[in-house]
């Protein structure tokens, strides 16, 4: 009870600032929005983008310009508060029952990239860690289409450690809403290869949550 009142006051008391250029704000924004430069200038939609190819996607904006460049500095140096702002709008997209399933990357644990998992915790939903890398896969940025669905055809299980919940259903017997997480989705092959992975256990999944959407046509 005294954690959540301390957060308020805290945020009363602190001057309200934009998380990405640092500039005060003019009026009290929901917590973590963007001042509106910064938000044109990172081309974000208010509701996030959707489309259904390669499979059924959400995405905060388009994986292009200003959006690309602070998802790839995202990757280097992960700021929570940020990516509130940046998914702001992809919790519009999301039922409060949703379950989400962070895609793990394919470098080493120490490497890995961390944005699946926190865009999970930003998103404020129950989150599930069901898969892991059954085989080692390259770096896909010299790839084209074929050559990264073979890249990643086969890489995921689920993780036999983690409590998969039964039949992926609620107490009341409905099928809940399941989401694969990642930061960028491009050809599809890693969101395919793990949705795959899942469906093989009976798991169904709605689509994939992701902050930036390579333009359509593009291969990164």
């Amino acid at each position: 009870m005294l954690t959540p009142l301390k957060d308020c006051l805290k945020d009363l008391l602190t001057t309200l600032e934009c998380p990405l250029c640092r500039q005060e704000l003019e009026r009290s924004p929901r917590r973590g929005a963007l001042c509106m430069a910064c938000w044109q200038r990172i081309d974000l939609a208010a509701a996030g983008v959707q489309g259904q190819h390669p499979c059924p996607w959400t995405a905060a904006g388009w994986y292009d310009g200003a959006l690309r460049q602070l998802i790839l500095q995202l990757r280097r140096h992960p700021d929570l508060r940020l990516l509130h702002a940046l998914t702001d709008g992809l919790g519009a997209a999301l039922s409060n029952d949703a379950v989400l399933v962070p895609i793990p990357g394919w470098k080493a644990e120490s490497r890995r990239n961390p944005l699946p998992t926190m865009i999970c915790r930003s998103l404020q939903r129950t989150t599930r860690s069901l898969l892991k890398r059954s085989r080692p896969t390259v770096g896909q940025h010299h790839l084209n289409r074929q050559q990264r669905m073979t890249n990643q055809r086969g890489s995921f299980v689920v993780d036999a450690g983690v409590q998969v919940p039964r039949s992926v259903q609620d107490p009341q017997g409905e099928a809940l809403e399941l989401w694969l997480v990642d930061d960028i989705l491009t050809s599809g092959a890693t969101a395919r290869a793990a949705m795959d992975a899942l469906n093989n256990q009976g798991i169904t999944v709605r689509g994939v949550i992701c902050l930036g959407r390579t333009p359509i046509g593009r291969t990164r």
